[in-house]
């Protein structure tokens, strides 16, 4: 003798198996749990019957081959379309309402317009997918039931049904004509029956769905005369009277006086945003824990169990609550999943874009990539849809012929050597196979990629994780391997992207490995479309929101209401659900939901947060809490005190609560009775939000603090030994724009983003042209060949004097891709002809005098020397080139910019000293290096309009100027500016070790994720 239990779908025939083994002690002795699918195969084959059974995936490839021989909308259909998936769905529910493609063609030609030729191309697809299953003698889900149900009638048996004595089916709510049939030879086989159905007598206006499978039971007389059947109701008053008066109340069924509001049995809560509502449920079973009830005798149930799942999961675990039945997200998404298909797409051309992701992956061990792989990639111009990364760094490698570049060569070499090396472990799989050959070279790669021994590296959880998805992977490449032989197409050569094709599909629909979870003793997370029949003395209901609770019925894009209404008023029967069945349907599945706590009932939903705006409690929502006198949560409201928080983290927000209140320590000493670790973690967090309230604080404020540039007086020595013994004008610069800069580049030696663009690095592309002119202006100084006229001859000798630089500049690869870089040296030999023509035209009787001169450093003239009291501040520069004649000196500064209005504003006079150090420096040392000049001038060469600002211009005893002692003294006194000690200025200020976060432009600047100010902190304006 044995009982059968039959389910409506796998989820709840696996966890009712689990109940029934836990109560066995373990083992599962007579009673068996499955669903009505699950039992056919094992009929069919009691009845000798070997017709193959498609599986789902075989399903939908079958599908699409229908697709494409009807034509039409599914000529050339994509099985990984949503057409496809939609049109999978429309020709499932046709085969099981059993609609003949014949009843679909005649009733398409007389609907008219646009939902006749709907119907009609589906009536075309119907048929063609009845012809496949009728040349390959094989049955889908419809079939498999419909003849399972014949073969049960004529006697056979299978190892569930055979001496069946109690036939028990729970949670059925609807049930197609095959389905139906079965059942009902089921009740036909078994000495009892029992029919648990999810339907309310006394709201049956809820449970209109249920009706017809109720008709259907009680109409089995002849059965009930020979058998016993029984049905099996859900009833209210099992409910709390709270839970009594809120279910007749929901949709305007007959109302009932509720108990006072508080009694507890229906509580609303709602949390900012889906975080914040999975953490108000969490919170909200730990309750009901603590209260006595345990882990078994609570249910969630999830409007989005793919959306909550997740966050559920790590609110459950922070408040201390068991938690099983979180659905994994699908295989597609799991790493070593995704990491595999790129490499198996990368197969058949190593792009750049593969290279770089394979290269990040740490599962793959085909080549050892290197790990600056992006950025020699960017070295070498290698750009997907231009050429092939391999081709373009050993291009780029035989470019670089100087020695001074032997270092990138070799880089280059060893990247392109790597890629090679991938591309020929990836070669096995190019060629067409079939796919079951296909599943064999999966596995071939895997075991060479070395991915379980990587996966395997990890700690213990995740490597479980990734290892079982592996396997998943392959057993996906065998599932993929039987559809196709099933389609009879197992023989078919399959292109590696037709096949990866087919195995995006089986993963997408195949779920991925889930997190270890309580096999008992857990609370179960159930879906909102299995709440029919659902019961558990505490119920947790989340997204009750407006736009979930309940559920809008799914749209259909292909079988619209008008052809389902045409099709069931054609066969004389509700053959097809239509629009107002499935809202009903819906409507069931939410009053089931509410039903299913018997004791207390929780409605939790999303509210407004920091993250977005939520959403409002659903209609059926607010009747249940109106009928039980339960008033609406307010937003924000549920926050933990810190005496009643239950879980570090919100012991920890509210000690940030109070800390920010100015109670930290007190929160802090409350804390120490849970354990001195938590009270610590609480201090730390206390300290970092107000170092970080200070930080803020100072950078409104324009000063230097803790955390905002201010080193403590015990690191002086320390800056003493960063900060530099010869400063430049550069660095003076660099702290009047942003002291908390200069502060990151010279103290703490953060470098400048490299740059390793397709064109030539802006840097490059400078010293390149302060070289041209140096080499074409020594050359005529040499010479004496001036003044230079600008004309053709001089014109022709720059270019000489270019060519030899561009070749040494290529020769380095210093000069970006080479195919950019062509049209660049045109532009850069017109710039350079603008300038010399420029230079016959500005010359205005000066000559160059100095090229390139440096002071300070390594230059054979000394550094300029300011006294500052016991100190002595020395600058060091090069200046580009001075011209001096009849008196005057010039100081000309090249400068590579778009714009000189920029420029010209650096040389008004209080822009001097002030943001502008070059000038006033590069002035004190062309006068020193060529002195008897009476008048001092200085002006910015802008190369690309080959055009000069207006020159800052001052007498050459301006006291400006002075470097004395003295004579500085009389200036200070007279209120006159002076160079030097504005330079003494700034250098006493960086260092006593103030670097404020006050920039005067953050344009450019590479360090926003180190300041977390950027362009907050620029001067205003």
């Amino acid at each position: 003798m044995s009982t059968l239990c039959l389910f409506p779908t796998p989820l709840r025939a696996a966890r009712a198996t689990r109940r029934l083994c836990d109560a066995e002690g373990g083992i599962l002795f007579g009673a068996r749990a499955t669903t009505l699918a699950a039992l056919a195969p094992g009929l069919l084959a009691g009845a000798g019957d070997h017709r193959p059974l498609l599986t789902p995936l075989a399903e939908l490839l079958l599908t699409v081959e229908a697709g494409r021989a009807a034509g039409g909308s599914f000529a050339g259909l994509d099985p990984a379309s949503g057409l496809a998936r939609a049109l999978a769905s429309a020709l499932a529910e046709l085969r099981r309402g059993e609609v003949p493609a014949a009843v679909a063609a005649g009733v398409a030609r007389e609907l008219p317009g646009r939902a006749g030729a709907r119907l009609g191309e589906l009536a075309a697809a119907l048929a063609a997918y009845e012809a496949r299953l009728g040349e390959l003698g094989a049955l889908d889900a419809a079939a498999a039931l419909r003849a399972a149900a014949e073969a049960l009638r004529r006697g056979a048996r299978s190892e569930e049904t055979r001496d069946l004595s109690l036939l028990v089916a729970e949670g059925f709510a609807q049930v197609s004509a095959p389905e139906w049939e079965l059942l009902a030879a089921l009740a036909a086989r078994a000495d009892r029956s029992l029919f648990r159905l999810p339907f309310f007598p006394d709201r049956a206006d809820a449970c209109r769905p249920v009706e017809p499978l109720l008709r259907r039971v009680e109409s089995l007389h002849d059965v009930a005369a020979r058998r016993e059947i029984s049905v099996g109701f859900g009833a209210l008053e099992e409910r709390a009277p709270a839970l009594v008066a809120a279910l007749r109340a929901v949709a305007g069924g007959p109302g009932g006086a509720g108990p006072p509001a508080g009694s507890g049995a229906l509580v609303a809560a709602c949390g900012p945003g889906e975080e914040g509502a999975a953490d108000a449920a969490a919170r909200l079973a730990a309750g009901w824990l603590e209260a006595g009830l345990a882990p078994d005798d609570l249910c969630f149930v999830a409007a989005r169990p793919d959306a909550a799942g997740p966050l559920l999961a790590r609110a459950c675990a922070a408040h201390g609550v068991p938690v099983s039945g979180i659905r994994p997200g699908p295989l597609a998404e799991a790493p070593p999943v995704q990491a595999i298909r790129e490499a198996l797409l990368a197969a058949p051309r190593l792009t750049r874009r593969a290279a770089e992701r394979l290269a990040a992956s740490s599962y793959l061990g085909l080549a050892a990539l290197p790990a600056r792989l992006s950025h020699w990639l960017d070295r070498a111009g290698a750009l997907d849809g231009r050429n092939l990364p391999e081709e373009a760094l050993r291009r780029r490698a035989a470019a670089l012929e100087a020695r001074r570049a032997a270092p990138e060569r070799a880089a280059l070499l060893r990247a392109a050597d790597a890629l090679a090396a991938f591309d020929r472990a990836l070669a096995p799989q190019r060629a067409p196979a079939t796919a079951r050959e296909r599943a064999r070279l999966l596995r071939g790669l895997v075991e060479r990629a070395g991915v379980r021994r990587r996966a395997a590296r990890a700690e213990p959880a995740l490597a479980r994780r990734d290892l079982a998805a592996v396997s998943a992977l392959e057993e996906a490449a065998d599932d993929v391997a039987q559809a196709l032989a099933l389609c009879g197409r197992g023989a078919a050569l399959l292109s590696l992207d037709e096949h990866v094709a087919l195995l995006d599909l089986a993963c997408g629909r195949a779920a991925g490995p889930g997190d270890p979870e309580p096999a008992a003793g857990a609370v179960e997370v159930w879906p909102l479309s299995e709440a029919a029949g659902l019961s558990a003395r505490g119920a947790i209901l989340l997204g009750c929101g407006r736009a979930d609770f309940p559920a809008p019925p799914p749209p259909e894009p292909l079988l619209r209401d008008p052809e389902r209404l045409a099709l069931n008023r054609a066969l004389a029967r509700g053959a097809l659900a239509t629009a107002g069945s499935r809202r009903s349907e819906a409507e069931h599945r939410a009053f089931a939901a509410l039903a299913a706590g018997r004791e207390r009932l929780g409605l939790v939903w999303p509210a407004d947060g920091p993250d977005g705006p939520g959403d409002a409690p659903g209609p059926l929502v607010l009747e249940a809490l109106a009928a039980a006198g339960v008033p609406l949560p307010e937003a924000g409201a549920g926050e933990a005190a810190l005496p009643e928080a239950r879980t570090p983290a919100e012991a920890l927000r509210a000690a940030a609560r109070l800390a920010r209140a100015g109670h930290g320590e007190g929160a802090t000493e409350a804390l120490r009775g849970a354990g001195e670790a938590l009270a610590r973690r609480a201090a730390e967090a206390a300290r970092r939000g107000a170092l970080e309230a200070e930080r803020r604080e100072a950078m409104l404020a324009r000063t230097a603090a803790p955390g905002a540039g201010l080193l403590p007086p015990a690191l002086s020595a320390a800056l003493r030994e960063a900060l530099p013994a010869e400063w430049s004008p550069t660095q003076l610069e660099a702290f009047a724009r942003c002291p908390y800069q200069l502060f990151l580049k010279l103290v703490l030696k953060l470098p400048d983003r490299e740059s390793a663009d397709l064109d030539i690095d802006p840097r490059d592309e400078g010293q390149l042209l302060h070289a041209l002119m140096e080499r074409f202006l020594s050359a005529r100084l040499a010479r004496g060949a001036f003044p230079v006229r600008g004309d053709e001859a001089d014109r022709e000798e720059a270019r000489a004097v270019a060519a030899g630089l561009f070749a040494r500049f290529e020769a380095e690869g210093r000069v970006g891709d080479p195919a950019v870089w062509a049209a660049r040296r045109e532009a850069v030999l017109a710039r350079l002809d603008r300038v010399v023509e420029a230079e016959g035209r500005d010359a205005g009787g000066l000559v160059p005098r100095l090229l390139e001169h440096q002071f300070g450093g390594r230059g054979a003239e000394p550094p300029l020397a300011i006294e500052d009291g016991a100190e002595t501040v020395l600058l060091q520069g090069r200046i580009d080139r001075v011209d001096s004649g009849g008196g005057r000196l010039l100081v000309l500064d090249y400068k590579n910019a778009r714009s000189g209005a920029e420029q010209q504003e650096k040389l008004e006079p209080e822009a001097l000293g002030e943001v502008n150090f070059q000038v006033p420096a590069y002035l004190l040392a062309a006068a020193r290096a060529l002195p008897g000049a009476e008048r001092l001038e200085a002006t910015y060469l802008l190369l690309r309009s080959a055009e000069r600002a207006e020159p800052y211009a001052a007498a050459a005893g301006d006291g400006y100027f002075a470097l004395d002692a003295a004579r500085r003294a009389e200036l200070r006194a007279a209120g006159a500016p002076n160079f030097a000690d504005q330079v003494a200025a700034v250098v006493r200020r960086i260092r006593a070790g103030e670097f404020p976060i006050a920039s005067r432009s953050c344009k450019g600047c590479g360090f926003g994720a180190v300041c977390r100010f950027q362009a907050a902190a620029e001067e205003p304006a």
